[in-house]
């Protein structure tokens, strides 16, 4: 099945100091997370795929050369992951009827989970879709395009948190056991390693 009226953003501009090194980078049977990251997205067929770099831009271009993504750069990505998603969200295609932010580091992401956020998107596209991790609402989510100007005044580290909270009623959850998942740590990544 195609979403194409919805557009996917995949924030990648972050240094990950936590972690000690690119988490974009950081190779999961046998690619990087930002490659796995866009192949799920591509497997929705979505309208577009926006891609936001900053720190270690070149070699997240590199490792992406092949792929069919559209490239936003933010010279500010110290100003976090707010700011990201504000430049992303601005650069969306005007036809697009929500956008999917998508995070690399959330590993254990598959194409079986956003095919079921999206399909429960595509049966309401007013509402802002998020998955559930217990009583946790977190990435991937799925804004309407109400929703876009909001998004393109983010700033900060916590991301689209503000728009969630001033918009309770318009939240759907859909339960995602694999968004739990995340790398920020070296602690983290040993889990990985492990899977």
């Amino acid at each position: 099945m195609s979403y194409p009226g919805l557009s996917i953003l995949i924030p990648a501009a972050g240094a990950s100091r936590r972690l000690g090194q690119p988490k974009q980078l950081v190779r999961y049977k046998g690619k990087t997370l930002i490659q796995q990251t866009v192949e799920c997205a591509q497997s929705l067929s979505p309208a577009e795929i926006i891609v936001v770099t900053g720190a270690g831009e070149t070699p997240i271009k590199e490792t992406l050369r092949k792929y069919p993504v559209r490239w936003i750069s933010n010279p500010q990505w110290a100003m976090g992951m707010g700011h990201s998603i504000a430049i992303g969200a601005r650069a969306v295609d005007t036809a697009s009827a929500g956008l999917m932010i998508l995070l690399c580091d959330q590993w254990r992401i598959r194409p079986h989970d956003l095919r079921g956020l999206a399909n429960t998107w595509q049966s309401d596209r007013e509402r802002i879709v998020c998955a559930r991790v217990q009583d946790r609402c977190c990435p991937p989510v799925i804004f309407p395009s109400a929703c876009f100007e909001a998004l393109g005044s983010l700033e900060g580290d916590r991301g689209a948190q503000g728009v969630l909270a001033a918009n309770p009623k318009l939240l759907v959850h859909v339960p995602m056991a694999n968004a739990a998942f995340d790398l920020d740590t070296p602690a983290h990544l040993d889990e990985l390693d492990r899977a």
